[in-house]
């Protein structure tokens, strides 16, 4: 209410200032003579300054004008942008979408052009070397993370990944160890490079890169526990089987276990403490012939890396010292003398030994707490030994009714 009145004030102000004006510009319109440089201009004093009016409204619409035109410019090349940089996004989206398909082919165009159109370029350009190589595309696939690198030189890491793993798709193992180890040095505590370094070992057979990386992978938590573990055991089963071919043709023993105790001695204080590992080891001695060598492995670091596999190859070495093999196999039985895999050990080296009634004592002991083939096999060939055949016989047969039952 108030603002109205006073507009209803303003009108009524400017009104009568007009009149006034009229009024006084009829009555003495005034006089302005301007002469310069020869020329004069005659004018009367209000048509001066509406001739000044009107020129100063001409000059701000001149110049509206002007800005308007300018900004009418600018307005369009945002708007043409806008709609460049949509259509490039919409691309991308349809390629990616095409990609999460398996339609390769049609995603890798898509994201290529994307990327020339500036829809997060690298992305893009990264993903369409991803379906370039799975369809097959190595050309392609160069191409695209030539682009990507041009763009972003400082994404090395990424695009570097990128391809390794489609070199690791193509099965061109060497060519991404080359990249993969490239990486490494550029980061070397990159958790997700030494897991395709893993990989790409393993399909190489390189079980001795893999040792060596092995306390990175550790570190970096690159596998979790039972998977790490699971890798080791197999590292070092690798290791000492080429170990084993190495030296099962070397006539002298010692030329033929220097492999195996080259990976031995390369293992740490902890790993040297793992019962799988010390198994490994063993094992290899007693296949190259080096039962002496297996025997007194073992006799040094029992209890502490005492296990059954462990144990049961401790049986079957063929020691030249009967007497001190079977002292050691006693002295554990007083602390394990329910063990059914350390009874069977005592048997068959009391068999070697010829001490035919302890042989029998300690595989029936064995049977007792567990039925088992071997136990079985053992007890055959003992009373076959002993011209107790009906006995004998009944083992056998046992023991083969015993490994039926498990194939089934």
């Amino acid at each position: 209410m108030r603002r109205t009145a006073l507009t209803a004030i303003i009108i009524l102000l400017l009104i009568a200032g007009s009149f006034f004006a009229a009024r006084y510009l009829f009555e003495d319109p005034g006089y302005v003579l301007i002469a310069y440089n020869g020329y004069t201009v005659e004018s009367s004093l209000w048509s001066l300054l509406l001739a000044l009016v009107f020129a100063v409204v001409a000059i701000r619409l001149i110049a509206g004008s002007v800005r308007l035109l300018i900004g009418s410019a600018g307005l369009i090349y945002p708007l043409s942008a806008k709609a460049k940089q949509r259509r490039a996004q919409k691309l991308a989206n349809k390629g990616l979408i095409l990609f999460a398909n398996g339609h390769w082919q049609q995603s890798q165009n898509l994201l290529a052009k994307a990327g020339d159109m500036g829809a997060s370029p690298l992305y893009s350009y990264l993903v369409a070397a991803r379906a370039a190589s799975a369809n097959n595309d190595m050309d392609a696939c160069k191409e695209n993370l030539r682009k990507a690198d041009e763009v972003a030189p400082a994404a090395y890491m990424a695009i570097g990944i990128t391809q390794a793993e489609a070199q690791m798709t193509q099965k061109q193992w060497e060519q991404a160890l080359a990249t993969l180890r490239s990486l490494r040095k550029k980061s070397p505590k990159h958790p997700y490079v030494h897991k395709l370094l893993k990989q790409t070992y393993e399909k190489l057979g390189d079980w001795q890169a893999l040792a060596d990386i092995l306390p990175v992978l550790r570190k970096l938590k690159v596998l979790n526990g039972d998977a790490l573990e699971t890798l080791e055991q197999k590292i070092y089963h690798e290791l000492f089987e080429q170990a084993w071919n190495k030296g099962r043709n070397q006539r002298d023993k010692t030329a033929r276990v220097a492999p195996a105790n080259v990976v031995w001695n390369s293992l740490s204080k902890a790993q040297r403490r793992n019962h799988e590992l010390a198994y490994g080891y063993a094992r290899c001695l007693y296949r190259l012939g080096a039962d002496d060598d297996a025997e007194g492995f073992i006799r040094r670091n029992l209890p502490a890396i005492y296990s059954a596999p462990l144990i049961r190859l401790y049986g079957r070495l063929d020691s030249d010292d009967k007497g001190r093999q079977l002292l050691t196999a006693e002295k554990l039985l007083a602390e394990r003398p329910n063990d059914p895999d350390l009874l069977l050990a005592l048997g068959r080296i009391c068999s070697r030994d010829q001490l035919w009634g302890k042989s029998r004592e300690y595989l029936e002991a064995s049977l007792q707490l567990r039925h088992s083939l071997d136990t079985y096999n053992e007890l055959g060939r003992l009373m076959a030994q002993l011209d107790e055949h009906e006995l004998s016989s009944g083992y056998f047969q046992h023991g083969q009714a015993l490994a039926a039952e498990e194939e089934v």
